[in-house]
């Protein structure tokens, strides 16, 4: 209905107070700072379809990032069990010069 209360676009981030004049037509932003008038019809209509095609995006970047995640916890099962490996030969490696020590120590030319 026109004299209806609205706020009005200046910037992204400040809107002053206006009043519908018609509503027959609108501004519909359309993106980059540009409007288009349309009728309330068609800009309903409009609006509609960019809020399923941002659904539908929704999905994908979910379905992305599941799929992400999933490549997340391959890599770090096989880090761990790097780290892993790698501590069991580090304590293979400390036991077995411990192991040549003492053998060493026991040749102590007793012969």
């Amino acid at each position: 209905m026109a004299g209806t209360p609205i706020l009005v676009p200046l910037t992204p981030s400040l809107y002053v107070p206006g009043k519908l004049a018609s509503t027959e037509t609108v501004l519909v932003d359309v993106g980059t700072g540009f409007y288009i008038e349309k009728t309330s019809t068609a800009a309903r209509k409009f609006y509609s379809s960019k809020v399923e095609e941002l659904g539908k995006n929704l999905k994908d970047l979910e379905s992305i990032v599941q799929g992400k995640q999933g490549n997340l916890n391959v890599v770090e099962d096989g880090t761990r069990h790097a780290l892993v490996g790698n501590d069991l030969l580090r304590q293979k490696m400390i036991s077995g010069s411990a192991n040549i020590s003492q053998n060493a120590k026991g040749d102590g030319g007793d012969g």
